[in-house]
């Protein structure tokens, strides 16, 4: 007779009893719960009642971490005017992985009015880079015109990148678009747009100018 059979006989016959089931013990794991508050004075209310727990001290720590660097790209927003004397503070001086953007234009100056335009559109769109303008010959004495607008890239008070006059951008008209782009390849902002906008703007041309020439 195997094991069991015998086993099962004896249990059959009162002489052994089964062993009592021991009860499943399903492992309860709480899930964390999140943190919800209505407005941040209410978090620091709740923060300052717990503020002995370690897990509040290190969650406290972790939101002035965050609010810390958000502020910090949310520093900028504007174009400001800066002249030469200002250079060393604003630029040189502008703070660490800091990314400053300069235009040098002229009042009057035609592609200078549209930069300084797409400028005051750029500079709330990418609040974490630094914006600035200055009038050409404030800044940089007997700057000539054939060299506007002219836009300087820096970097933790380097110059990264020269963009001079309309080698550039052209002598007539520019986009928000095409700005945002050639400033994308410099470092200086981040943009989603996926292609340089100024290769529709060609083909474009070239289509006009084709059908222009074959109904001649």
């Amino acid at each position: 007779m195997e094991d069991t059979e015998w086993t099962d006989a004896l249990k059959k016959y009162g002489i052994i009893k089964d062993e009592p089931k021991q009860p499943e013990v399903e492992e309860i794991v709480e899930e964390p719960k999140e943190l919800k508050f209505n407005n941040s004075d209410e978090e620091e209310a709740w923060l300052e009642d717990n503020e002995d727990d370690d897990f509040i001290r290190e969650y406290r720590n972790k939101r002035l971490n965050e609010i810390q660097l958000s502020s910090q790209k949310q520093r900028f927003g504007e174009v400001r005017e800066i002249t030469a004397t200002d250079y060393v503070m604003q630029v040189n001086r502008a703070g660490e992985d800091i990314w400053v953007v300069l235009l040098l234009y002229r009042p009057g100056h035609p592609m200078s009015s549209q930069m300084q335009a797409i400028f005051n559109d750029l500079a709330p769109k990418f609040a974490e880079t630094k914006f600035l303008k200055s009038i050409s010959t404030l800044c940089i004495a007997n700057f000539p015109d054939s060299d506007l607008p002219a836009v300087f890239v820096y970097k933790n008070g380097q110059l990264i990148k020269q963009l001079i006059g309309p080698m550039i951008f052209g002598t007539q008209k520019i986009t928000n678009e095409e700005v945002e782009w050639i400033l994308s390849t410099t470092g200086a902002i981040t943009t989603s747009l996926e292609e340089d906008p100024r290769k529709k703007a060609l083909q474009a041309r070239k289509f006009y100018q084709q059908y222009d020439s074959d109904s001649d």
